[in-house]
């Protein structure tokens, strides 16, 4: 069985979204391929879900991890963070230990990274010098060009920008989410056909994992309302982190709107949402929420196979993105919200990749920029909570699955 070199910072046990789009894909590449992972250990940023290991356990699997030496105090931190990303990537001094410390063992048909962060593609391109190898870069998110990173200081972006070159000029292949983020690299790197070297690739989910005893369901999981019928409570979910640009206030003025235009809506909505919120938020949940009747339950972040779970149990689950003319992203949430079977509202723009996938398997997608019409949406989703759910169960959804996947990147590696 042929080895590759893997190189991704984040990796289970880490809770992040891309270290669980790592703990889905590695078993199933593992089938094809023994696989050298080469990631992160302690990151202080960010919690620990062991559950995400156990899943990700095959004995084609061989990880090493090394600590990124950050500051523990988080004000001290920050600053040290800031400091260093004049200079080089935030994360370099991770690198500086794979580099000193990991042993290449080989041989290996190629080099494959994952990001974001773009350190592990920083880390791939100098193993790329010493092994002369084919090497697959994926992105999940933007790097250097992310519209939704600002950048205090000039300085910083100029950091990004070259180490991004470094990558996309060496790199023999591509991997993006979406045609808007695989267009948007190639506008700034005309003389690197970067098109014509890409693979266009969705993230995915495992079937059976909604289905796992550890997430404390059974699998056969029924909502409140589809037990109760037409007077029962509906159940809402918004799964997710609300930061930066990413507002809850599309939301809670939506609400606003269900209270005054469909009172006995907004009487049976029961709202939860289940992941971080930034605490310079906190305000639009102390304006609007006396305002409804609404109850809303804020969980805080809990464990993949936990959200899973909160997912089955949902009548509605949201997905919810910054404002935007045109969404260049595509959350790996979403996926997983196919793999619940669920009925699914976006809250997001009309344009892109995920708007369209989402009117492609005929559920609801609204600006957030206009919450009339959102909640115009949401109550009639309530009201026809069969017909979606109904949607949902019959939507194929087969091209999300990380077996699918798994298999378009086995093709892409064997032409390498």
């Amino acid at each position: 069985m042929e080895r590759i070199l893997m190189v991704s910072y984040f990796a289970p046990p880490i809770l992040s979204a891309e270290s669980i789009l790592v703990g889905k894909i590695l078993p199933e590449l593992a089938r094809y391929y023994k696989i050298e992972l080469v990631a992160a250990g302690e990151d202080v940023d960010f919690r620990k879900d062991e559950t995400l290991a156990e899943i990700m356990q095959s004995e084609n699997i061989e990880i090493h991890r090394y600590n990124n030496p950050k500051p523990l105090n988080k004000i001290v931190r920050r600053l040290y963070q800031k400091g260093s990303s004049l200079f080089q990537d935030v994360n370099a001094k991770w690198m500086e230990q794979v580099l000193l410390r990991h042993k290449l063992t080989g041989p290996y048909k190629l080099i494959y990274s994952r990001s974001m962060p773009g350190i592990s593609h920083l880390a791939a391109y100098e193993f790329k010098q010493k092994l002369g190898i084919p090497w697959v870069a994926q992105f999940s998110d933007p790097w250097a060009h992310n519209p939704y990173h600002q950048y205090p200081l000039d300085l910083m972006h100029q950091v990004e920008n070259k180490n991004e070159s470094k990558v996309i000029q060496a790199a023999d292949r591509f991997i993006f989410p979406t045609v808007e983020i695989r267009d948007l690299v190639a506008s700034h790197y005309k003389d690197v056909n970067v098109k014509g070297i890409s693979m266009v690739l969705p993230h995915y989910y495992v079937d059976r994992l909604y289905h796992d005893n550890r997430s404390g369901e059974n699998g056969n999981v029924r909502s409140e309302s589809a037990a109760g019928g037409h007077k029962a409570p509906i159940a809402v979910a918004y799964i997710g982190d609300f930061y930066g640009l990413r507002s809850p206030e599309p939301l809670l003025r939506a609400l606003e709107v269900v209270e005054r235009q469909a009172p006995e809506v907004a009487e049976r909505m029961r709202l939860r949402i289940i992941g971080n919120v930034d605490w310079r938020h906190q305000p639009l949940f102390d304006e609007y929420l006396p305002k409804v009747r609404v109850t809303v339950e804020r969980v805080g972040q809990v464990p993949y196979l936990q959200s899973l779970a909160e997912m089955r149990k949902s009548d509605i689950l949201l997905l919810i993105d910054a404002p935007s003319d045109v969404n260049l992203f595509l959350p790996s949430k979403l996926i997983d919200y196919f793999g619940a079977r669920k009925p699914i509202m976006g809250i997001t723009s009309e344009k892109g990749t995920t708007g369209r996938l989402i009117r492609k398997f005929g559920f609801p997608v609204v600006d957030p920029r206009e919450p009339e019409k959102v909640a115009g949406e949401l109550i009639r989703m309530a009201q026809n909570l069969d017909r979606y759910q109904k949607l949902a169960d019959e939507n194929d959804t087969d091209m999300f699955t990380a077996e699918s996947v798994a298999e378009e990147l086995v093709r892409l590696f064997q032409q390498l």
